[in-house]
């Protein structure tokens, strides 16, 4: 397994910079963000607000070059892309996946692609029907141009869990469509036993995004019922059994890439620096 990192929890660090702190701390590869930011060019960096690295559907092309001069240079490859647009966003996912061929037509990163939020107050399966016939469509445009769309395993979509997922893509080419196995999301909705899930995505299981994070209470509502929110916490502090998850990706013969995503408080060095650390320690383990 090789250790990556999603660039989207690191928006103060331009692209060079990017690339050369995961190089010093002993990452193999990014998930690089390839995002809209926003209009407004003096707002303050953040997670899902504005990125220095500025890489967008719009600029991924013309910036290819630069992209794979820093990944030269570091040694970090680029393992996927990480935009935040839905199947049916075809215009916009078509520029991405070129963008994704342009930093390396050989073997092109992924491209995150996901379903639209479930609507509870819809009927369930015809709105699972419609991402599955979405990402169908948008499996033929993968493989027309040799890339592979990845769905993320996402609280509040149609397919919060492995056992959903394996529905969403059954049948469909595993070579141009896979599955994200995304701990922090599963997670809040009660992930399955982990050596199930990813025997059970079987040969979609294509990236892992790590991460960890624990209930807090937060008010009681109107009918005092308490009210809870979820937080991002070192690898080390949160309810998902880390450790054993990993082994789980070991005796599976999982042999792709660990991206770590870890949106809570601290100073970005050390986080990369301590979280990567202890990942390494439990990936070589």
């Amino acid at each position: 397994m090789k250790l990556s990192v999603t660039s989207v929890m690191l928006p103060r660090w331009g692209l060079d910079q990017t690339f050369d702190k995961l190089a010093k701390h002993g990452y193999d590869g990014v998930e690089l963000r390839c995002r809209y930011n926003p209009d407004d060019p003096d707002v303050e960096p953040s997670p899902w607000g504005r990125h220095l690295t500025d890489v967008s559907p719009d600029n991924i092309v013309d910036k290819a070059p630069e992209i794979r001069e820093a990944a030269a240079r570091s040694g970090v490859a680029v393992a996927a892309l990480a935009p935040n647009f839905t199947y049916d966003k075809t215009e916009t996912i078509e520029k991405i996946i070129k963008g994704a061929v342009a930093i390396d037509p050989d073997n092109p990163p992924l491209v995150r692609v996901g379903a639209p939020a479930h609507d509870r107050n819809r009927s369930y399966q015809p709105q699972f029907l419609n991402a599955r016939a979405g990402l169908a469509n948008l499996v033929e445009m993968a493989r027309g141009y040799g890339v592979k769309i990845v769905y993320e395993i996402h609280v509040g979509t149609v397919a919060v869990s492995c056992s959903r997922t394996l529905e969403l893509l059954k049948d469909l080419d595993p070579d141009h469509i896979g599955a994200i196995f995304d701990v922090p999301n599963q997670i809040r909705v009660a992930i399955e036993d982990t050596r199930m899930g990813l025997e059970l995505l079987g040969p979609y299981l294509a990236h892992c995004h790590i991460g960890n994070g624990a209930p807090v209470r937060t008010e009681r509502d109107d009918t005092g019922k308490m009210q809870w929110q979820w937080e991002f916490c070192d690898l080390r502090e949160g309810v998902a059994n880390i450790p054993q998850i990993i082994q789980d990706l070991k005796d599976v013969g999982y042999s792709g890439y660990i991206s770590l995503e870890e949106f809570g408080p601290g100073e970005d060095d050390q986080k990369i620096a301590h979280q990567g650390a202890y990942l390494r320690q439990l990936i070589g383990g």
